[in-house]
């Protein structure tokens, strides 16, 4: 019987699998919006304390 981290393994790389190919398709088809949509948000970064 499988154990749950090998399952959890399985689940993961299924949905890497499918952002990658998503967001190639957004590419492909040159649907922007799409494309942004698999983007993370803007974010400020304050690197003054590094």
């Amino acid at each position: 019987m499988y154990e749950l981290p090998d399952i959890r393994w399985i689940v993961d790389r299924a949905g890497a699998v499918d952002t990658i190919i998503a967001f190639a398709n957004a590419i492909d088809a040159q649907d922007w919006q799409k494309l942004r949509s698999h983007l993370a948000g803007e974010r400020d970064i304050d690197s003054s304390e590094f």
